[in-house]
């Protein structure tokens, strides 16, 4: 039988799951269908499913897991509500794309991942910046020792959707429904980044966050995404960090600094990787997509950067639409990829590696310790081992 796919959230990230479904479920020979987008909004979840082909809409999600033509769930919810979601479209029997964070705690990071161990259906967190064809070719560079032994990494993930003070308060900045602000929104990129290509964490060193707009106004009516909408003249506080930096040392004994934010004016949606080794340098930043920089010592003398252009060999490259050199590769494109990786490994029935929830968990347990640390002003140890 056909087997349905839905996403759960209608929201500005439902839609980028929507678009990859979309666009990768014909290229991958899974029997499947664009079946269902379930928002409590009836309008959004209706305008998700007419742009992309969904057959119906639903308002509950309780009703997507209980329909047994559902096999296939995308978590596209507030940060609060991916743990209770995800554990039951997995205890449904559903294969289940769930967003990042995997939870805004680690005891709930902790039972997702214990649940989808214990669940038949394959599982992913949505992680799509490692399907960046330079991230990938950097991290493969790293692992076959062409950098020589890894030194350090640094990992910059800064947006500025949050930097004007009169954007509407919301759950993004309440601490009980998203957990840690920034730290948690795209740190969680950050950090899966340094992990992908570096390794287990062993110790957060230190870190420290910063919240620079204490307060903002609640909105007159509905909120979307980040959009300016009417304002009420009552605030709110905001409780959770605009910005947070991090050092990290590496099971390697390798270093890092993370940082997130989503007040830096100017940067948009802007993430920076530099890795350094006893050998070479390997540099991307999102801004320029088309390629990366790479230095490597031969003996002969300094080692300058070299341009590594994306070619049609390129990791995942042939996934995109135009799969030809320089060709660059943005968010649309990566996320498409990760969808399309997740589906193969559905119709294939193996494991989704690349991404699991596993590796959700593991970034949730960095998460929690960056917190930790900048809230003691300790370092903390994570047990990476289990």
């Amino acid at each position: 039988m056909t087997t349905g796919i839905a996403i759960i959230g209608a929201g500005m990230i439902g839609a980028a799951h929507a678009s990859g479904y979309r666009t990768h479920l014909p290229r991958t020979g899974l029997d499947a269908r664009l079946a269902t987008v379930c928002d409590m909004s009836a309008d959004q979840a209706g305008s998700l499913a007419k742009t992309w082909g969904f057959e119906r809409t639903a308002s509950d999600w309780r009703e997507v897991i209980d329909d047994p033509a559902i096999g296939i769930v995308s978590v596209c919810l507030p940060n609060f509500l991916h743990g209770e979601v995800a554990r039951a479209a997995l205890a449904a029997g559903k294969h289940v794309l769930c967003e990042k964070p995997l939870a805004t705690t680690l005891p709930d990071a902790l039972r997702t991942r214990d649940a989808a161990r214990d669940a038949s259906g394959i599982s992913g967190t949505v992680f799509n910046y490692r399907r960046i064809p330079a991230v990938a070719d950097i991290r493969a560079r790293v692992a076959s020792g062409e950098l020589g032994d890894p030194v350090q990494i640094t990992v910059f993930h800064q947006c500025d959707y949050a930097a004007d003070p009169l954007l509407p308060h919301s759950w993004r900045y309440e601490f009980e429904r998203a957990g840690p602000g920034a730290l948690l929104d795209v740190g969680t990129h950050a950090v899966d980044l340094a992990r992908f290509i570096m390794g287990d964490v062993a110790e957060v060193t230190g870190a420290v966050s910063t919240i620079s707009i204490p307060e903002r106004f609640l909105p007159a009516g509905a909120t979307v995404g980040h959009g300016h909408v009417a304002l009420s003249d009552r605030t709110a506080k905001v409780e959770n960090d605009d910005v947070t930096s991090a050092l990290l040392r590496f099971a390697s004994g390798a270093q890092g600094f993370v940082t997130a934010s989503r007040v830096a004016v100017g940067t948009g949606n802007r993430v920076q990787v530099e890795v350094y080794g006893t050998k070479g340098t390997a540099r991307f930043s999102n801004e320029t997509p088309s390629h990366f920089d790479l230095a490597v010592r031969d003996g002969s003398g300094p080692a300058p950067f070299r341009r590594m252009l994306n070619r049609p060999s390129s990791p995942g490259i042939n996934l995109a639409a135009v799969p030809h050199d320089l060709v660059p590769i943005g968010y649309a494109e990566s996320f498409g990829f990760m969808i399309h990786e997740f589906l193969t490994a559905v119709a294939e029935g193996r494991p989704f590696g690349n991404g699991s929830i596993e590796d959700g968990y593991r970034a949730a347990q960095v998460l929690d310790a960056i917190h930790r640390a900048a809230t003691t002003n300790a370092p903390v140890a994570i047990d990476w081992r289990d």
